[in-house]
């Protein structure tokens, strides 16, 4: 199979695998060359790939889609850290794309804070227009 992992910084890995291993919102798979065209979300969890000389590898992805069509395995991360040992790749996980998810989080609730306030900014508007 031909494995590719994408950020939007551009492609992070191209190479030819076996197999490859990863987690989805919906546990882990592992993706085979006979497997069925798969479509699912992932979590920020590490990839193993085996590739043409049986050799395991290993990349940290930060959330994305995983899709397999054909021979074809494309991931689309927000994310993607790249270490032949796993303690450093966990470390990345860990931190980094923790650190990253909270930010995103509390990023969501200042925006859901915006958007109630503008609601309720309408309404008060609206209220004074019929009174």
């Amino acid at each position: 199979m031909q494995l590719t992992v994408c950020s939007p910084l551009g492609t992070v890995l191209q190479t030819k695998a076996l197999k490859v291993t990863f987690e989805t919102l919906n546990g882990f798979y592992t993706l085979m060359p006979k497997h069925v065209d798969f479509v699912a979300a992932m979590k920020p969890n590490i990839v193993r790939y085996t590739d043409e000389n049986n050799a395991e590898s290993y990349v940290a992805c930060h959330r994305g889609i995983v899709v397999k069509k054909g021979q074809n395995v494309t991931m689309s991360v927000q994310n993607a850290v790249i270490s032949k040992s796993l303690d450093t790749l966990s470390l990345v996980i860990r931190n980094d794309f923790k650190e990253n998810e909270e930010r995103r989080k509390e990023l969501n609730l200042a925006m859901a804070r915006l958007e109630l306030g503008l609601v309720r900014g309408f309404g008060k508007l609206k209220g004074d227009e019929n009174g």
